[in-house]
């Protein structure tokens, strides 16, 4: 389903740091009139690339924008992409027009907000600056908090519930197996010596 709200406020943004950056959008002027459409979880955004180097919404109805590629995130690539930052973006899945894809995935790979200035802008100078190194510190702040997570559910799954073997059973079953194995293969080497006698 294509969603004009989340297509308007995706655009706002990027084209926020589109303006930022005018590099970016120089590179992106080049693809004036070509339609993005970006396939995450939720919905579907089809974005029309402006002569001004910004990304509009464009109606799935409107018959002069073919689709020149198409990028689609998986629900877990998605996550990825919110924990560990754009880099997690070039393994999105991509078709279409390569030399067009090529470039928007090293557009979105190089943008950066400028928090300090936004923030800066909104609530003073040093208010601004000790909120944009706080936003900085965010995605680590939030992985070190689902690391955190998932270590005391595996903690209280092996330890507390009994749901998963400990580490050091499993080593320890392994190892059962290994000398089970060496001593089968000497047995069956014992037998084919003794048949030969």
């Amino acid at each position: 389903m294509t969603d004009g709200l989340p297509a308007q406020a995706f655009c706002a943004a990027v084209n926020h740091l589109l303006a930022q950056q005018p590099g970016l959008a120089a590179a992106l002027k080049v693809h004036a009139g070509k339609v993005l459409r970006l396939e995450l979880p939720a919905f579907v955004l089809r974005l029309r690339i402006a002569e001004q180097g910004c990304f509009v919404p464009s109606a799935k109805a409107d018959a002069d924008t073919a689709e020149a590629g198409r990028i689609r995130l998986s629900s877990a690539l998605f996550v990825r992409l919110v924990l560990e930052g754009r880099s997690a973006l070039q393994a999105a899945t991509a078709s279409g027009d390569a030399h067009f894809l090529h470039a928007m995935k090293q557009i979105f790979s190089q943008l950066e907000w400028d928090a300090e200035a936004d923030l800066g802008a909104l609530l003073g100078p040093l208010a601004g600056l000790r909120a944009a190194r706080l936003a900085q510190q965010l995605p680590t702040l939030a992985r070190h908090g689902v690391d955190t997570l998932f270590s005391g559910f595996a903690d209280y799954a092996t330890e507390e519930a009994g749901w998963l073997a400990r580490k050091r059973d499993v080593m320890r079953f392994n190892h059962g197996v290994d000398v089970l194995a060496d001593d089968v293969a000497r047995l069956e080497a014992r037998l084919k010596q003794l048949e030969r006698r």
